[in-house]
């Protein structure tokens, strides 16, 4: 999947009346969980250190992860759990692709060569990515009506909602 897909789906999760209801979250963090594994392993791609699809894509970095920030924002339930579920569905999103249990199960990384002329190319000529990005579009444009997200400022103050919450 590409990046505006994997925003798209935990925010449209998130955006569902009896979760919006139920919990508070911040919206930054579920954001950032939601690219952090491409974030990780696109970087060291792009470095030939990695197939893009590697150790952030597994369920041991998604726990460590978790673990570290809810140690770091001082147990703010309301910024790990968003990001533990951002990067969850990131990784439900790229299923079969990753390597979910290494290291325990040995996987081939594929190094890449050319890293953006395959997503290129991928982009434009598969359709299931990119109709998926379009639909990711298409929610975004959903999100920013249902919440008449008309400005800057208010898009700023959306994904800031509920940042200084105390711990849970």
């Amino acid at each position: 999947m590409f990046p505006i897909f994997h925003v798209a789906i935990p925010l449209i999760l998130f955006e569902l009346p009896l979760v919006k209801k139920r919990f508070e979250f911040n919206r930054f963090a579920l954001i950032v969980g939601s690219l952090f594994p491409d974030i990780i392993d696109k970087f060291l791609l792009f470095l030939n250190l990695g197939s893009g699809r590697g150790i952030s894509h597994t369920i041991l970095f998604i726990l460590i992860s978790f673990v570290i920030l809810h140690f770091i924002t001082k147990r703010r339930k309301s910024i790990s759990i968003p990001f533990l579920v951002g990067m969850v569905v990131h990784l439900i999103l790229d299923l079969p692709e990753v390597p979910l249990f290494y290291p325990f199960i040995m996987y081939e990384f594929i190094i890449i060569d050319d890293p953006l002329g395959v997503w290129l190319y991928t982009l434009f000529n598969n359709p299931v990515v990119y109709l998926t990005e379009i639909t990711g579009i298409l929610i975004f444009i959903f999100v920013l009506i249902n919440n008449k997200l008309y400005s800057r400022k208010e898009i700023i103050n959306y994904l800031k909602r509920n940042i200084n919450l105390e711990p849970q």
